[in-house]
């Protein structure tokens, strides 16, 4: 990360730019969490199930 802020032409601070990033960042947080860390293309494939298995 920079440690320029990044400002609005009117001096402010551009809160929607970090709004993005942090949007970003807890997106990709939650995919690690719930894909165990591996993304789609790297997880092994399972086997199909058939949905009565036991009958």
């Amino acid at each position: 990360m920079t440690t320029e802020i990044k400002t609005r032409p009117d001096g402010s601070i551009d809160t929607a730019h970090y709004m993005k990033i942090g949007r970003q960042m807890r997106s990709d947080q939650a995919m690690t969490l719930l894909t165990g860390g591996a993304r789609k293309e790297e997880r092994p494939r399972r086997k199909p199930r058939a949905l009565f298995s036991f009958l």
